[in-house]
């Protein structure tokens, strides 16, 4: 179990680790959000790491390392699954080895030669599925296409073992047989590229005509509910109304379990929470919030990370009446400002007022007309945890050219959006 430690005693932990570690000279590969967990590679292998003293998510996955080795050696001899070499059980630390891969995780693509993927990959999810396996994390990230065409299914910690026609149900359509949780299959890529080129406004009325896609049904409190719920439940119905998640849609941007009731929306702040909490170290900071919809970022930085300070801001006078009730449930007083961050007013110095050491940007930057100007703003702060909309590279170079010296790509939201951590 993971104990809160500062981030220089983790990577001087990683240090020690790699130093005794035969193949020392690989270079990092991929860093998760998860302390515990780094991605190492040399030309010829892949070496994927848990430090038992300080990875924090296994409860996230269906398979810690050594379950996710014994199902890659089930794959032996499918094309465009990772070979097994070893699993290393240390006393400080996991290991399985792998074989490299040729080919990088899939950015943007036309439609047909998305097609030629998926065309590829399905003959991969038919083969797991005849041998007993299913994925169940089918998302871009997770496939490689090299330049010769050929094409990878990489990361096996969710996988599961299934029956042939559950393997095929799953994988192909998303529909959770078989109890485990589906958090990728080949109907999430197809949604999620056609969400990436179709206008919102087509989204919208899609949405509208199917009605399945939407996850609205609020819970029915009992007689005995505690006033901290009768706020939840308040709260999420004028989230559900408010235009700050889908203008014209009856939803919440997130959805929370909290006191034993499920309240609906769009994104699991579970899962949002899971890769956004120990990204830094937040312990007595102050905190600033753009774009803070319902707030459970900084209501839950105040009540969970012992931050001294968070003010959330956003556009939406109704999201924010939304965000108070959440925060009082959870019995934490984040300060609120509405703005408009298009608006002629000075509202830069307005929020410099508050002093924060370390501001958020999450899916802000896509809605604002004046990009410049928001990268202006954020530049003249020495920590900054940004989603974008754009490309890693794209994003990355932004952040660049606003004097960040140290920016770390932790991965990609569950809509493929890259998530930077940026430092001076």
């Amino acid at each position: 179990m993971y104990v809160s430690q500062s981030l220089a005693d983790i990577d001087s932990k990683w240090s020690e680790v790699l130093g005794e570690f035969k193949e020392s000279k690989s270079k990092l590969l991929w860093s998760s959000s998860d302390p515990g967990r780094r991605v190492y590679a040399n030309k010829t292998h892949i070496y994927k790491f848990v430090l038992r003293e300080y990875e924090s998510t296994s409860g996230l996955r269906a398979q810690d390392l050594e379950g996710e080795f014994r199902i890659l050696t089930l794959c032996e001899g499918i094309k465009g699954i990772p070979e097994v070499v070893d699993f290393i059980d240390h006393k400080d630390y996991e290991c399985v080895v792998l074989k490299r891969i040729d080919g990088s995780c899939i950015e943007k693509i036309g439609l047909f030669r998305l097609l030629v993927v998926t065309s590829k990959l399905s003959k991969i999810l038919l083969e797991l599925s005849a041998r007993g396996i299913s994925h169940n994390d089918i998302k871009f990230e997770n496939i490689l296409l090299s330049e010769s065409g050929k094409v990878a299914l990489i990361d096996f910690d969710q996988a599961t073992h299934v029956s042939f026609v559950t393997g095929i149900v799953r994988s192909f359509l998303g529909v959770e047989l078989g109890g485990a949780k589906v958090h990728g299959s080949l109907m999430t890529i197809m949604k999620s590229y056609l969400k990436g080129i179709l206008p919102s406004s087509v989204i919208r009325g899609v949405r509208k005509i199917k009605g399945t896609d939407v996850d609205d049904k609020l819970p029915a409190l009992s007689k005995g509910a505690s006033f901290e719920s009768e706020l939840m439940l308040s709260a999420w119905k004028i989230a559900q109304t408010s235009d700050a998640s889908s203008p014209g849609v009856k939803v919440a941007y997130y959805s929370l379990n909290f006191d034993g009731y499920r309240f609906p929306g769009e994104r699991s702040w579970e899962d949002r929470w899971a890769v956004l909490q120990t990204i830094s170290d937040y312990s007595d900071k102050r905190i600033l919030e753009l774009g803070c919809n319902m707030s459970l970022l900084s209501s839950f930085l105040l009540l969970e990370k012992k931050a001294s300070y968070a003010m959330g801001v956003d556009i939406d006078e109704d999201i924010l009446e939304s965000a108070k009730l959440v925060s009082s449930a959870l019995g934490v007083k984040p300060e609120y400002m509405q703005q408009d961050f298009d608006s002629p007013s000075d509202w830069e110095t307005d929020l410099k007022k508050a002093k924060p050491d370390l501001v958020f940007a999450l899916n802000v930057l896509n809605w604002v007309e004046d990009k410049d100007r928001l990268m202006r703003f954020l530049g003249s702060f020495k920590e900054v945890i940004f989603e974008g909309h754009d490309s890693a590279e794209i994003e990355t170079s932004r952040f660049r050219e606003m004097g960040f010296n140290e920016i770390e790509l932790i991965g990609k939201s569950e809509r493929q959006r890259p998530i930077l951590h940026c430092s001076k």
